[in-house]
C-alpha cells in the first residue's frame, strides 16, 4: 500500500504558497553536467530520495504517488528531470482525449481500473488548482472538459462490429453504444456525410454507423500536467519537514552519472517516453516503435487575433538555458501517414439525442454539448473555442531524434504549411465547419508505441535489467496513444514497486518485455 495516501491530501496553506512554483531548481544548461555532489546535510535524516526522468503523463503521475508515501515522520524528496520541462515530449503533443475503449468498442486491457484511477488523479488536480486559485486570488484555469466522444465507423465492417457490441458501462463512469448515422448527425451538427460509411441499399435510418462514448474527457495536456505537479509540490510542502518536489531542467546522460552527481537515490524511475533509450542503461532493451506526429490547434477565425494563419504561442515552460540543437527529423523521412487513434464508446437515449438542437453555422464556436471525434483523425474539443486535431504518423525516428524534439517549437513556414496541408483536409472531412476555423498552433511530438500482443497494446514497466544490486532503477513506458488512460494507474503501481523494493507487484503483462520469448506478438 501507499503509506499515508489518504492522510496526506493537501490543503495549500498560505505558509507554503511559494512551494507551488514550478520554477526550475537549476538554470544550468541542459547539456552540461556540472553540479555539486549530493550532501546528506541538506535534507532531514531519513529522507527518502526519488528521481524521475521525464515530465510527461507517466512521470508526473509517478511523482504524485511517490509524494503520497510521505508523512510527517517520513520526509520525501522528489527530483523530476526533463530537458525542457513538463509536457515537452509526446505527452504535451497529445490530443487530450480520455476514455477506456479500443477502436472496436471493447474495454481496453485493465481499462476499467486504469480509467477510474485516471479520473481520481484528474479530480485531485482540479481540486488543487481550485484551492490554489482561492489562495492566490486568481481565476482557476480550466483544463478538463467532460463530454461525449463520437467514433464514426471507418467502414461497413466496423459498423457491423459496433452493432454486435453489448453496452459497456464502466462503474457508471463511462459506456459505449452503437448509434445510427441519423443520431450521429443530430448529436454533431455539421458532421460530414462522408465521415460515416455509406448505407447499403435499402438500409433504414436506424442502421448503425458510429459508436458513442459517454463519460469521456478532453484535457489540455500541459495545463493538466502543471496542475498535477503543483499538487505534488503542495502536498509535500504542507508536511513542513523538509519534504519537497523539485523540477530540474536538464538532460540526464546516464543513470550512473545521475547517482554519482546527485545520489544516492532510494529509487530512480525512467519515464522518458521515446527518449528513454538515450540512457545507456536502457539502450535497446525496450520493444518499442517510435512515431513522430503533428497536431493542429484550431480556433474560430472570427475570434482569432490578427496575424499569420499559424501563430505559435510560447510554452510557459520554455527553456532558455538549453543549447542542444533540434535537428529537423522530418527531412530524413519521406512518408507521413494519417495516424489512427484508439478510442471507445458510450450510451445515449433516443430522447436525449432528439433533444439536441441543430445550428446553422459553427464558424465561431463548436456546437454546445456536441461530442469530440476520434478515429483515423481525432478532434478534441476544448470549451467550444479550441479544437485539437491530429495526428500524422511517421515511423523510423531514433531515440536521439526524439530527445531533440522535446520542447521544439514548430516555426518554419514550410513545416507549418506541411502539417496544415496534411491535417486540415481530414478535419474538414469529419466536420465541415472546420474549413472556417484558423490554425493557431502546430504541435509535434514523438510517441513510444508498444508491441501489439494478445492483450492488446500493453505498456511496459518494471525494474531495469541493468540495475546494480544496491540500486532501484525502474522504467515505465510504451504508453503510445493511450497515455492518458494508463498514466495514473501505472504511476501508482510503479510507486508501489518502489516502496516494496520489487517489481513483483506489477502485472506480468507489464513485465513481459524483460522476457521476449514470452511475448506473443500479433
Amino acid at each position: 500500500m501507499l503509506v499515508g495516501y489518504l492522510q496526506n491530501r493537501f490543503s495549500l496553506p498560505e505558509l507554503h504558497r511559494r512551494a507551488l512554483s514550478i520554477t526550475p531548481c537549476s538554470s544550468l544548461s541542459a547539456t552540461t553536467w556540472q553540479y555539486r555532489a549530493y550532501s546528506s546535510t541538506a535534507e532531514p535524516q531519513g529522507t527518502k530520495r526519488y528521481a524521475i526522468i521525464g515530465g510527461g503523463f507517466a512521470g508526473a503521475a509517478t511523482a504524485h504517488y511517490l509524494a503520497a508515501t510521505a508523512s510527517v515522520v517520513r520526509p520525501v524528496t522528489i527530483h523530476l528531470y526533463d530537458i525542457a520541462g513538463l509536457g515537452s515530449g509526446g505527452s504535451g503533443a497529445a490530443g487530450g482525449l480520455l476514455h477506456p475503449f479500443s477502436p472496436k468498442g471493447k474495454v481496453l486491457w485493465q481499462g476499467q481500473q486504469a480509467f477510474e484511477t485516471a479520473l481520481e488523479l484528474i479530480a485531485l488536480a482540479e481540486d488543487g488548482a481550485q484551492q490554489l486559485s482561492q489562495q492566490t486570488g486568481t481565476a482557476a484555469e480550466q483544463f478538463v472538459w467532460r463530454q461525449d466522444i463520437l467514433r464514426p465507423a471507418a467502414d461497413a465492417k466496423q459498423a457491423v462490429g459496433f452493432e454486435a457490441l453489448q453496452i459497456h458501462p464502466i462503474c457508471n463512469s463511462a459506456s459505449a453504444q452503437a448509434i445510427s448515422g441519423k443520431q450521429a448527425h443530430v448529436l454533431l451538427p455539421g458532421l460530414n456525410e462522408a465521415a460515416l460509411p455509406s448505407p447499403a441499399a435499402g438500409a433504414s435510418d436506424s442502421t448503425v454507423a458510429a459508436l458513442l462514448i459517454r463519460g469521456g474527457l478532453v484535457l489540455h495536456p500541459y495545463k493538466y500536467l502543471r496542475a498535477v505537479w503543483q499538487q505534488c509540490q503542495a502536498q509535500l510542502a504542507e508536511l513542513g519537514n523538509g519534504s519537497e518536489a523539485c523540477l530540474r531542467l536538464q538532460q540526464v546522460p546516464s543513470l550512473t552519472q545521475l547517482e554519482e552527481q546527485h545520489g544516492p537515490y532510494d529509487a530512480v524511475v525512467v519515464a522518458a517516453g521515446a527518449a528513454a533509450a538515450t540512457l545507456p542503461e536502457v539502450g535497446g532493451s525496450l520493444p518499442l516503435r517510435l512515431c513522430q506526429g503533428y497536431g493542429l490547434e484550431l480556433v474560430p477565425k472570427l475570434n482569432a487575433k490578427d496575424g499569420p494563419s499559424v501563430t505559435e504561442k510560447p510554452s510557459m515552460m520554455t527553456v532558455t538555458t538549453s543549447h542542444h540543437q533540434n535537428t529537423n527529423i522530418h527531412a530524413n523521412f519521406q512518408h507521413i501517414e494519417s495516424d489512427q487513434q484508439a478510442t471507445g464508446s458510450d450510451t445515449t437515449s433516443a430522447e436525449s439525442i432528439e433533444a439536441m438542437t441543430d445550428t446553422a453555422d459553427h464558424a465561431d464556436s463548436f456546437p454546445t454539448g456536441a461530442p469530440s471525434l476520434v478515429g483515423a483523425t481525432y478532434m478534441g474539443v476544448q470549451g467550444g473555442q479550441q479544437i485539437s486535431v491530429g495526428a500524422t504518423k511517421q515511423f523510423g525516428v531514433t531515440p536521439e531524434q526524439a530527445l531533440q524534439e522535446c520542447g521544439r517549437r514548430v516555426t518554419q513556414p514550410g513545416e507549418l504549411a506541411q502539417a496544415e496541408s496534411l491535417l486540415r483536409p481530414k478535419a474538414e472531412a469529419l466536420w465541415s465547419p472546420a474549413s472556417a476555423w484558423k490554425v493557431a498552433q502546430v504541435r509535434t511530438g514523438v510517441r513510444a508505441l508498444p508491441q501489439n500482443t494478445v492483450d492488446g497494446a500493453v505498456p511496459l514497466a518494471g525494474q531495469l535489467p541493468s540495475t546494480p544490486t544496491d540500486k532501484q532503477w525502474y522504467i515505465v513506458g510504451g504508453l503510445g496513444a493511450r497515455g492518458l488512460v494508463y498514466h495514473a494507474w501505472l504511476g501508482k503501481l510503479v510507486a508501489q514497486a518502489v516502496v516494496e523494493g520489487s517489481d513483483a507487484c506489477l502485472p506480468t503483462q507489464l513485465r513481459r518485455w524483460k522476457l521476449p520469448d514470452q511475448i506473443k506478438i500479433l
